[in-house]
């Protein structure tokens, strides 16, 4: 059997008296096993993958099938450009992922070529591997099928408790997995509304509550060390930067809860009270220029701001608009907020001067998963802020629109009525 070999582009160099496996190239179906199919059928694995590199700060996410005689890549979330592709294959006695396979335990190594257990391990020297988080995955009546990991080329700091985070969605993949078997023996397209329900609970539990509170430790304690009067401007800078990460997974589980709420045909919950949108815009454009000095945000306000809408979800809107913003134009580019009275409603826009969105791409915009662009993909967002943008206007009895073209940037309008 034809095996592809991987070629890292970090990839240390190996002792003279290593013997190097010949590349090859297999042919594109060669590594489409029935467990890579499984594996890339679970709609969730991408965002899970997602999930581990905002709350980990690592920069390499994989779900491996692990035997005694193979490693193989599943799904790969890479935003390192270490070149491992659905389908690929290690040496397992190479692998971090046989260690946890063996014990059957979770596995945390923040600095593999300075810990005594690991000094020697062929992670580091064959792969640059240095920091790495796992936890085994077990199919639902107890099998075990293989890892999820997480690592890095550079050294990490991460607690244990991050391992409980690791273990709750690890279990989620497991039920996945299981449900995804089920459906293959059956040759059944979609879950019945038992089963879906009982997905949706599984999946807004985890992530709800279990996913969450681990989070909110994390902020509470980062944000209690960033108070403290003996820290250095490094270490200042460093636990600013774990609360903007943490801040920014929980904005991601938010929208992936609004996500499984939409997909079960439920009308986002809105808890409409009386206020002024120009005051809340203002005050969402002062929060993110806090975190992102750098950027020139301007705003403006016109008419009378009054009606009744839900402040927590405008501000939604307004945050994952501005992050769209931020991400699809350059760094030195303005991006314009209004808030605009008009008869009987009034309406946000969100406008920057970056690339248009391709014509044929604007269709389908608003659909989760889709973004305007493709270029960079991996490392941008889950792809549901303008679906959950959507939502939350429709929820509101308004709608969404965009224009963008090359001589005008891109603006998103949203129309909220003053009353629903």
């Amino acid at each position: 059997m034809t095996r592809r070999v991987l070629r890292v582009a970090f990839f240390m160099r190996v002792h003279e008296d290593t013997p190097q496996p010949a590349p090859s190239q297999p042919s594109p179906a060669s590594g489409v096993t029935p467990d890579v199919q499984a594996i890339a059928r679970i709609d969730a694995v991408k965002t899970v993958l997602r999930v581990l590199l905002q709350t980990t700060g690592l920069r390499l996410a994989v779900v491996a099938r692990v035997t005694a005689q193979e490693w193989r890549c599943c799904a790969v979330l890479d935003e390192m450009s270490f070149g491992l592709k659905p389908g690929d294959t290690l040496a397992i006695s190479t692998t971090f992922c046989n260690t946890v396979r063996t014990s059957a335990t979770p596995l945390l190594v923040n600095h593999a070529s300075q810990e005594p257990r690991f000094a020697g391990h062929p992670a580091p020297r064959l792969y640059g591997v240095e920091s790495y988080i796992a936890v085994p995955l077990y199919r639902r009546d107890g099998a075990f099928f293989g890892v999820m990991c997480a690592l890095d080329s550079n050294p990490a700091a991460l607690p244990q408790d991050k391992l409980e985070v690791f273990r709750h969605l690890g279990d989620l993949i497991g039920h996945q997995l299981e449900n995804q078997d089920a459906l293959d023996r059956s040759a059944a397209q979609l879950f019945d509304e038992k089963e879906a329900a009982l997905l949706r609970e599984q999946l807004i539990g985890i992530v709800s509550h279990d996913l969450r509170n681990p989070l909110n430790a994390i902020l509470m304690s980062a944000a209690t060390l960033v108070r403290r009067t003996d820290l250095d401007e490094r270490a200042r800078r460093a636990v600013r930067r774990i609360v903007d990460s943490a801040d920014r997974a929980q904005r991601l589980i938010r929208d992936l809860l609004d996500f499984t709420q939409a997909r079960m045909g439920q009308v986002l919950p809105v808890d409409r009270q009386p206020m002024d949108l120009h005051e809340l815009t203002c005050q969402v454009v002062e929060e993110v220029q806090a975190v992102a000095p750098e950027r020139v945000l301007e705003v403006r306000t016109k008419g009378h701001g009054q009606g009744t809408w839900d402040a927590d979800r405008i501000a939604q809107v307004l945050h994952n608009l501005l992050a769209n913003a931020m991400q699809y134009s350059p760094s030195g580019a303005r991006i314009q907020v209004s808030s605009e009275a008009h008869d009987g409603e009034l309406v946000l826009r969100v406008h920057n001067d970056g690339p248009p969105i391709p014509q044929e791409v604007l269709p389908t915009l608003f659909e989760p998963m889709k973004r305007g662009t493709t270029n960079g993909a991996e490392r941008r967002s889950v792809g549901l802020g303008l679906f959950i943008v959507d939502q939350i206007a429709r929820a509101h009895g308004g709608s969404v629109e965009v224009a963008s073209t090359q001589a005008e940037g891109t603006t998103f309008s949203v129309h909220l009525p003053r009353r629903g």
